[in-house]
């Protein structure tokens, strides 16, 4: 309690010596997502007004693309393709040669990427993890688990570790091993009180836990928080019933941040309107989808201006819900879906975790899709779409061995396009091998 009540003060004053940017955005986050409806929106266009001015007058790209269009609605909306062809026309001049963050994503089309963002930004993702954080008891400075899988690419160093309080689990492998190293970790250790991680994670965990006969009182945590993949209504209970907490569910991507985050009272999701403006658009056309109807989720960010996304339709669906069950008058969407993927086993029948890809391909940013398939308990096939070959086959095959095993039998298969699934989602791994 002690140290993590130190790291929230030595947090904020370093905010303070800076001018207090984290501290500004966090109220204005904070303020914003409290305003009734209608004002709001009032707030929402403005910052979606002074954006498109932004844009307009700095990018290449939107100084073209938004020439003679005077509504919102009528701006064409981009995807992940359209990001990658223009990337250096969208990019705003104001912020050549300027210190930008890079995020690095694989997407939900199975296309890496990187997005920059300037610092305005970057503070502004800051306030709203602190503000979403605090609305599911998760305060700034509580020793907190992320169960993901680590590469040189995201591990953090041993300071940053430190200051976030954070202990970071590798979960590459899905095996008792790995998973009764995190029950004797969560045991030992009260001072966890959060955990961040996969479903998916959870869902092997809370098996293997049962299979131990423990119970909510042998551990100590107050929150727990998945994302990326789809928490059903018995996954959460079932996790629930194991670690006797709140249980909540993050829709977040690398690109933007926060996009919307579960309501401790319900299913229901609350969107992130004073850092974006979400839509859920039709399957089949840019109109908005009815409200009960599953449709496209689009997003704005209304505050990257080193590089606009205006409509950037993120590959993943949602349901546009017409008012809140818990009372509170934010924004509401559910039923949210997110990228598509089947488990696949290394070589010796352990299963990945299914994200494994959405980090060990970060490095390979070039390609424009690729998808990995297991045909059988040691073959398999990356199909990649690579029309400048940036990429050797030999190159790849050699770091896909690392993780799936030396005696791993890959194939390379280079292909103009990687068709998506009739829901209009992109199946990044396909496993048609069954571990008996």
């Amino acid at each position: 309690m002690i140290g993590a009540k130190i790291r929230r003060i030595g947090f904020w004053s370093l905010d303070l010596l800076k001018g207090r940017p984290i501290r500004k955005a966090y109220l204005d986050v904070k303020r914003i997502m409290e305003l009734p409806y209608e004002d709001m929106k009032q707030v929402q266009d403005t910052y979606v007004a002074n954006l498109i001015d932004h844009a307009k007058s700095t990018s290449e790209y939107y100084r073209n693309t938004l020439k003679g269009i005077e509504k919102f609605e009528d701006i064409p909306v981009i995807d992940k393709n359209v990001l990658r062809t223009y990337y250096e026309q969208i990019k705003s001049d104001k912020y050549a040669g300027e210190k930008l963050h890079k995020m690095s994503t694989s997407g939900s089309t199975g296309t890496p990427f990187t997005i920059i963002q300037d610092m305005r930004k970057r503070q502004r993702v800051l306030a709203e993890l602190i503000y979403f954080n605090e609305t599911v008891d998760n305060y700034m400075g509580d020793k907190f688990i992320f169960f993901r899988v680590w590469t040189e690419a995201n591990r953090n160093s041993k300071l940053q570790l430190f200051m976030k309080n954070m202990v970071p689990v590798n979960i590459l492998h899905f095996t008792d091993e790995t998973f009764e190293n995190i029950r004797q970790l969560l045991k030992n250790n009260k001072k966890i009180k959060v955990t961040l991680g996969y479903v998916s994670t959870y869902e092997h965990l809370v098996e293997y836990l049962e299979r131990c006969n423990d119970k909510p009182s042998d551990f100590n945590l107050k929150t727990i928080i998945t994302g990326s993949e789809i928490q059903t209504a018995e996954t959460r209970k079932r996790i629930k019933n194991m670690f006797g907490c709140t249980v909540v569910s993050r829709y977040a991507n690398e690109e933007n941040g926060v996009l919307a985050h579960q309501c401790k009272e319900s299913e229901e999701f609350h969107v992130n309107s004073a850092n974006y403006k979400i839509e859920i658009l039709k399957m089949d056309s840019d109109e908005p989808a009815e409200y009960g109807e599953l449709g496209r989720v689009v997003v704005t960010d209304l505050f990257n201006y080193a590089f606009p996304l205006i409509r950037y339709d993120t590959g993943d669906l949602a349901v546009r819900c017409e008012k809140s069950e818990c009372g509170v008058g934010t924004e509401i969407i559910s039923n949210i879906q997110g990228r598509q993927v089947d488990v696949i086993y290394d070589t010796q029948g352990n299963a990945l975790t299914p994200h494994t890809w959405s980090v060990y391909m970060w490095k390979y940013d070039k390609l424009r899709q690729y998808q990995f398939i297991q045909n059988d308990k040691k073959s398999y096939t990356m199909k990649i779409n690579d029309p400048e070959n940036h990429y050797t086959d030999e190159e790849l095959i050699i770091y896909l061995k690392s993780v799936l095993g030396n005696d791993a039998d890959i194939e390379i298969c280079r292909v103009d396009e990687i068709p998506h699934l009739k829901s209009g989602k992109f199946k990044k791994t396909i496993c048609n091998w069954r571990k008996e």
